[in-house]
């Protein structure tokens, strides 16, 4: 579990020199991009402890974008490189996930070609081109035969596009968007008064101050985007914040801000405006620390008690959990039903040879803590998103093996609240074919997720 944690610290680390990279290329000033950096960890760094794909995308992005902007912009012998890495991590961003990847490339290519019709050259966008394509055949090439076409989701059936024309549009103008509105409005209105003050050719003139104002209004543009496609979690997209901040402070070459009370004002105020984070940790210190209980009575009318909550299923704010005592979960806090329900399976399965376990669960470490070998092979899925890794094709497959008792063990979990995470005609098979042995809570909040375990009848 800890390499996980390192994993994820080393990417964090990477993405916070991909922007400052970027801010470097734009010639932000020292003390902006130190506040730059303070507000890119609180709103999106520090929310991101474990790895996983909806984050990694974006790195690769940050990390392709940086290189792209350093390629165009420093000359030299060597600048060309920075277009070839450029493209290999934009190809790995759109390899990674589609969506936030693919609006990488355009970004790429829209900066590629206003920077060809500025400078009258196109060495730049076939350098990045080339670097791209040779990237996705080196490693598209070999998958041809794991089929890969399968797999990759492009539009083609048996995934499905998430792509809508009115999921765009409520999502760009429901009330949840009003800051990305604000944002948008804030940086036009830079760029009228940089129009109306020194017209078309100054700006085109100043072309470092042009791209800064193009590359911070397409990662707006990309959230409004992608937030249809990717939509949880909702801080997914959150590092769009920092940029914002930089650009708009930097507009403001008035104000001195080597001067420490600016800085010290400044750094205040972004502690300000992410407050919401920390406060929710900071709540509950105060209420211990001072005694106070926000009570909820529902006899009285209240902001706490005018609607009737609705019920979800238990909840929890995890104090309750419990440290495990499974290695491969050290320092990982858990339910107390989900530690003695894996106490139950390593008591009953531990040490059985030639073990064939289907994990349908998000307790992936029993591997390890009960010792046998995950499910391997060509047409086997990374995991079992019905629908999204998990399609007809794999629902038979798995049901054939369940009719013909291939598995000694089967570990499905259910969660109510989701839309058939896990596909409940996987269940109906093994619920005709299988006996069910077991049933403990599953690590989720709300508490109403459980793991069945399932079990060959004698």
């Amino acid at each position: 579990m800890s390499s996980l944690i390192k994993a994820q610290v080393l990417l964090n680390a990477i993405s916070i020199a991909a922007v400052v990279s970027i801010m470097k290329t734009f010639k932000v000033s020292t003390p902006i991009r130190i506040l730059g950096i303070i507000f890119f960890c609180l709103s999106y760094v520090f929310v991101n402890f474990w790895p996983w794909y909806n984050h990694t995308v974006f790195v690769y992005e940050l990390v392709g974008l940086a290189f792209l902007v350093r390629g165009i912009f420093l000359k030299g012998k060597y600048s060309w490189l920075n277009l070839v890495i450029a493209g290999i991590f934009i190809f790995f961003s759109l390899f990674t996930k589609q969506d936030i990847g693919g609006l990488g490339l355009i970004i790429s290519l829209t900066l590629l070609v206003i920077n060809n019709l500025v400078e009258k050259e196109f060495k730049t966008t076939l350098f990045f081109l080339l670097s791209f394509i040779a990237t996705s055949v080196l490693v598209i090439a070999p998958l041809l035969s794991y089929e890969f076409s399968y797999w990759f989701n492009y539009g083609q059936l048996p995934h499905t596009s998430r792509i809508a024309l009115f999921d765009y549009l409520d999502d760009t103008f429901n009330e949840g968007a009003l800051i990305l509105r604000v944002y948008l409005a804030a940086i036009i209105i830079a760029l009228l008064y940089k129009l109306n003050k020194g017209g078309v050719k100054s700006m085109i003139a100043d072309k470092r101050q042009l791209f800064f104002t193009l590359f911070t209004l397409a990662l707006i543009l990309q959230v409004l985007l992608a937030q249809v496609t990717t939509y949880i979690p909702a801080n997914a997209h959150y590092y769009y914040h920092s940029f914002f901040f930089v650009f708009i402070v930097s507009q403001i070459p008035q104000i001195e801000f080597r001067k420490p009370w600016v800085f010290g004002v400044l750094l205040v105020l972004i502690i300000f405006l992410w407050s919401h984070d920390y406060w929710r940790y900071g709540k509950r210190i105060m209420q211990k620390v001072f005694g106070i209980e926000q009570e909820v009575n529902y006899n009285y009318v209240s902001k706490r008690t005018w609607k009737l909550k609705e019920f979800e299923g238990p909840s929890t704010d995890r104090s309750d959990w419990q440290p495990t005592p499974f290695r491969s979960l050290d320092n990982v806090y858990l339910p107390k039903e989900t530690i003695e329900g894996i106490k139950r399976l390593k008591s009953k399965w531990t040490g059985k040879e030639d073990l064939n376990v289907l994990n349908m669960s998000e307790l992936t470490q029993l591997a390890y803590e009960i010792g046998y070998i995950p499910q391997a092979g060509s047409n086997q899925p990374l995991w079992f998103h019905r629908n999204v890794a998990f399609f007809q094709r794999e629902v038979d497959m798995i049901c054939d093996k369940i009719v013909s008792k291939e598995y000694d063990l089967v570990l499905f979990e259910v969660i109510p609240m989701l839309n058939r995470f896990y596909p409940p005609s996987v269940r109906e098979c093994l619920q005709q074919y299988y006996k069910l042995d077991d049933k403990f809570l599953a690590p989720r909040i709300p508490e109403n997720a459980y793991i069945e375990a399932y079990v060959k009848p004698q």
